[in-house]
């Protein structure tokens, strides 16, 4: 009889760390066994940058998933990762002799890159090799090409990258005596993994996720990632702004923008008004709820123009069939769907996690997409682990040498 198999995830975020453990049991049915959310500490932007501290609380937030089933049945986790340092390229390779079309498992091919790809900064990590295409015998495009008689072929992959300092100091906040990194997925690709539907992926979709502190982008072109990319500019930006134009703490500002801010002012009543907590002696206060959002609407509009600005410089002239997706915990705000389909029109839609059965309903919003994503991540891709030492290091095994060479990456644009 089959044992069921443990997974966890940690989402590494700005404002908070989510951690979710779940059972595979032997029919293959999925069951959330807990949950752990606690504040984040020492994570600015996206990036780990004390180390201890963020330790501190990915350790609490673990031990809070695993109060029911016991803190021994997971050692290995899935973590995201996040930050403006994470870039993409797409590289065509052109195997040597003996290689066959589709006979290449990721690790191996995560192995040629590191070795041969000339344009490999030994600065970063890799964080992601994924494969989603061939052109054989000068015919692009080719999904699957085993099947064919094919004299020569190149293989295309999407290589999404990191700074090595930022990489091991993520490594480093999750290990601990208990709890090891099976993989680091980047934040992105895990929620595009627990959001985006198999008819977006194949149509072209950008994934947008507005976290606290960074908004994450990837580009989905016929089933896989195509552009992977980070802004540095999210949730906590919209609340320092209302904070400023009320001259409130930022507490209260995240309060009110949680409880009354829209980004589509017009769609406001004239006339509503949002009380303001006083605060040092000061006397409450009544606003009009419109100026609340004007700070917010001139934020969102910012993010939503670095977003296109990043898909134009990506290659993509135009949005693809399947528009755009929101999601994180920016996303939750109201209006966004509306701005953002009279600024760019094509379908527009706010995403939560949709591919768990039985996902609590704490679990069930665009705050937590990520979260849900990685653990998804790591049930599909588990046996793709990398290995990381005491120091954050990655390393692999395998052959070195089977790619003669690695193309610049593609700059032609699409659309």
């Amino acid at each position: 009889m089959a044992k069921a198999i443990y997974y966890s995830s940690v989402d590494i975020g700005t404002n908070k760390i989510c951690s979710i453990l779940v059972r595979i049991g032997p029919e293959g049915e999925l069951k959330v066994l807990g949950a752990g959310i606690t504040p984040s500490q020492g994570v600015h932007k996206g990036v780990v940058e004390n180390v201890a501290e963020t330790r501190e609380a990915i350790a609490a937030s673990l031990d809070e998933s695993q109060r029911y089933a016991g803190s021994g049945v997971v050692r290995g986790v899935f973590a995201t990762i996040s930050g403006s340092h994470i870039n993409s390229v797409n590289t065509k390779a052109d195997p040597g002799e003996g290689a066959e079309p589709g006979g290449l498992s990721a690790m191996t091919l995560r192995n040629l890159i590191e070795a041969e790809f000339p344009g490999f900064d030994r600065s970063q990590q890799m964080l992601h090799v994924i494969p989603y295409g061939y052109d054989v015998d000068g015919l692009s495009g080719v999904r699957d090409p085993a099947a064919l008689k094919a004299g020569e072929f190149q293989l295309e992959t999407h290589v999404v990258l990191g700074d090595d300092q930022a990489v091991q100091n993520s490594v480093k906040a999750v290990r601990n005596g208990k709890t090891t990194v099976n993989s680091l997925v980047t934040q992105s690709i895990a929620s595009a993994e627990a959001t985006l539907t198999g008819d977006e992926r194949q149509m072209g979709v950008i994934l947008v996720d507005i976290g606290a502190g960074t908004t994450d982008i990837s580009i989905y072109l016929h089933g896989q990632p195509w552009y992977s990319g980070v802004l540095p500019v999210g949730g906590i930006q919209m609340t320092r702004d209302l904070a400023v134009g009320l001259r409130v703490p930022y507490y209260i500002a995240e309060e009110i923008k949680i409880k009354w801010g829209h980004v589509m002012p017009e769609m406001v009543g004239a006339g509503e008004e949002v009380a303001v907590p006083g605060f040092q002696g000061q006397p409450p206060r009544l606003v009009r709820r419109r100026g609340v959002c004007q700070p917010l609407t001139q934020r969102m509009i910012e993010i939503i123009k670095l977003v296109m600005l990043r898909v134009n410089q990506a290659g993509l002239r135009r949005l693809p069939i399947g528009g755009i997706v929101f999601t994180g915990g920016g996303a939750e705000i109201e209006g966004l769907k509306e701005m953002v389909d009279n600024a760019l029109g094509g379908p527009v839609r706010i995403a939560t996690p949709s591919q768990v059965a039985g996902l609590p309903s704490q679990l069930r919003k665009p705050a937590y997409s990520a979260s849900v994503g990685a653990l998804l991540w790591g049930i599909k891709h588990g046996s793709e682990r990398r290995r990381y030492d005491d120091r954050g290091k990655s390393s692999t095994e395998g052959p070195r040498s089977l790619f003669r060479r690695f193309s610049k990456p593609r700059e032609e644009a699409v659309g």
